[in-house]
């Protein structure tokens, strides 16, 4: 001090700064600062986010960082892209370095294995069947949360029964929602009603189809009766309506139940199997028996049907009733038959098919069901059904018999498997024609013949070639099936739709047309009927009318309303030019209508009298020509 004293007052104020700031340059050294540091979040999912939170007081611009293996930074924040276990490190400028070793965990984003049980009252139960998380959060989709535990289980009830999607998310720690959320949708059960049991019908591939109706929206499992009571067959899924039952038997008895899982309470659809039917072939007949369960029988039984290809041919409402004899065969034929029984709750149960191939040495059945008609070009067809239980297939031969009756009779041989037959034979201006047929069996068995058929046949009298006149249609009522429905036809071309419908006389009689009232040239007549599920024509009549054109000769135009214009008078004409030329070939009249008249007017003036020269070029309606010229007089 004694040295500084002796400096300048001024000089002395400048030696003092100096001394205190390498004071303060010394301190700097004596004091560096030490690194230190906290770390938000140290698990997550990636890529996660962590920041680092500096305590080690020196200057933002001292400090930096390194995360993983990554390379040095000054921001305080860094993501992590890869799962795995990784260190950070703080760097202080001037100081010291500090390393955490293994303090950040990131994981992959996995999905969260949890199960819901749906229980009545619109109940569920949720189930994490997880370890991989941390916590598990749960968004329940009605604006309600929980939160668990691995291994966790929550409960929740909802308000309605409409369809919620459930969705959780794993958790770490004290991590953001960015791991991944798994979801399933939901529909909440209110009541725990039993499955209706609608059909089942067996096969004989030894499965078995049951439709039915689940009236809970949860999963049902089909139990099968054994010696120990009612165990487990299979489980039907949830909104199903039918389900294929694989190695079922005849005799098996099931039935279906859904539990609620959160009270242990189940319910039972009604029973139901498998009926169990043999057969056994006989001469001319075949013998169906079938076993019934009893029990359930007592009460719901409505009726026993017996089903053969398919078809129904005996029902009963005898409970007691387990037996048939189906005496509709034919020899060599084979035929399938079922049972199926109907219960008063809609139940139907068919037991699997049982096949035999039939035998006899009884005569066929005769057919009865034979049709006749003509075609439009008067040909016959034959048409005809097998009794029940004949294939056509089966047949091993066919003929028919026509009459006429004149008393002329032709047999005719058919191809076995016919089931119609056009006879393009026939003279029907000869004579009215009716068939029988008969068949042999796969067994050279032959039938009796049929009841003969005839067909309609219609015919006419009149000369339609008259300009006026009426015309009688006669026919014959169709012979072999009753019928009250005939109809006469009227078209102008074959195959055309009517143009005139008129209801007529049952069985024979008569209808007449009037020649002057046509307005068609050609048309085409017959009569029709129906026979139920068919119907039959009558041969088709063709009326040809004649057109015309008549011409006068003279007329005159002298006012006093008598034969003042000059016309012609037509029928059946479609195309139609009348042309009048004076003495000098002057056209003083022309017309293209078959109504048009001349008044005798040529020029503003009256046409002198005298004679004038008639030409027409017309077209009827069969497109015949018709060219007419003559003298018409003029007379005033």
């Amino acid at each position: 001090m004694i040295f500084i004293n002796n400096y300048p007052k001024l000089l002395k104020n400048y030696i003092i700064v100096l001394f205190f700031l390498f004071f303060l340059f010394l301190q700097g050294f004596s004091f560096a600062q030490e690194a230190n540091f906290t770390i938000q979040g140290t698990k997550g999912c990636a890529p996660f986010t962590v920041t680092v939170q500096d305590e080690s007081g020196a200057a933002p611009n001292q400090v930096s960082y390194k995360f993983g293996e990554g390379n040095v930074q000054t921001e305080n924040t860094f993501t992590f892209i890869m799962p795995g276990i990784y260190s950070v490190t703080q760097f202080v400028s001037g100081g010291s370095s500090l390393q955490k070793t293994n303090v950040i965990r990131v994981f992959s984003r996995q999905p969260v294995d949890f199960k819901i049980i749906r229980c009545v009252g619109k109940k569920i139960k949720l189930d994490i069947q997880d370890f991989y998380y941390d916590a598990y959060k749960i968004d329940f989709g009605d604006n309600t949360f929980a939160q668990t535990g691995d291994n966790g289980s929550v409960e929740h009830t909802y308000s309605t029964e409409e369809e919620y999607t459930v969705v959780v998310r794993g958790l770490f720690d004290e991590d953001t929602e960015n791991c991944i959320a798994t979801e399933r949708v939901i529909k909440p059960v209110e009541g725990l009603l039993p499955a209706v049991i609608n059909r089942l019908e067996a096969f004989a591939d030894g499965t078995a189809q049951i439709d039915y109706t689940l009236n809970t929206s949860l999963p049902h499992v089909l139990e099968i009766l054994t010696s120990n009571g009612f165990e487990y067959k299979a489980t039907i899924p949830e909104d199903s309506n039918n389900y294929l039952i694989q190695n079922a038997s005849p005799g098996d008895t099931y039935r279906m139940s859904v539990r609620d899982q959160c009270q242990s309470d189940t319910k039972n659809s009604s029973i139901f199997y498998i009926p169990n039917s043999n057969t056994t072939v006989e001469d001319n007949h075949v013998n169906i028996n079938w076993e019934v369960n009893r029990e359930l029988d007592a009460n719901e039984f409505v009726k026993y049907s017996i089903l053969r290809n398919g078809e129904s041919i005996f029902e009963t409402t005898d409970s007691s009733l387990v037996y048939l004899k189906d005496e509709a065969v034919a020899c060599q034929v084979r035929y399938c038959y079922q049972v199926e029984i109907e219960y008063s709750s809609g139940l139907k149960l068919i037991s699997p098919e049982r096949c035999v191939l039939a035998q006899s040495n009884l005569p066929p059945p005769a057919v009865s069901d034979v049709y006749a008609t003509f075609t439009p070009t008067n040909q016959t067809i034959l048409n005809w059904n097998y009794p029940n239980g004949i294939e056509a297939d089966s047949i091993n031969s066919l003929s028919f018999i026509r009459n006429d009756n004149i008393g002329n009779t032709t047999k005719y041989n058919l191809p076995s498997s016919t089931i119609n037959f056009e006879d393009t034979q026939v003279n029907i201006d000869s004579s009215p024609y009716c068939y029988s047929i008969s068949y042999v069996s796969s067994c050279k068995l032959s039938s009796e013949f049929s009841g003969f058929i005839c067909p309609i046949l219609l015919s006419y009298e009149g000369t339609p070639t008259n300009k006026e006149g009426i015309l009688t249609f006669n026919w014959t009522a169709f012979g072999g099936l009753e019928t009250s429905n005939y109809v006469l036809e009227q078209t102008d071309t074959l195959n055309k739709e009517p143009f005139a419908i008129q209801n007529i006389s049952n069985g024979a009689g008569f209808y007449t047309i009037d020649i002057e009232n046509q307005e068609k040239q050609t048309i085409h007549v017959r009569v029709r009927a129906d026979l139920g599920d068919t119907t039959t024509y009558s041969n088709t009549v063709r009326i040809d009318f004649r057109s015309f054109i008549n011409l006068p000769n003279a007329f005159t135009p002298n006012g006093d309303n008598l034969n003042d214009t000059y016309g012609i008078e037509s029928k059946f004409i479609k195309e139609f030019e009348m042309m009048i030329f004076n003495r000098w070939g002057e056209i003083v009249f022309q017309t293209n209508d078959v109504n048009g008249r001349w008044d005798g007017r040529y020029r503003n003036g009256f046409a002198p009298s005298g004679e004038y020269t008639l030409k027409i070029v017309a077209f009827d309606q069969r497109n015949k020509k018709h060219t007419l010229t003559e003298m018409i007089k003029l007379i005033r």
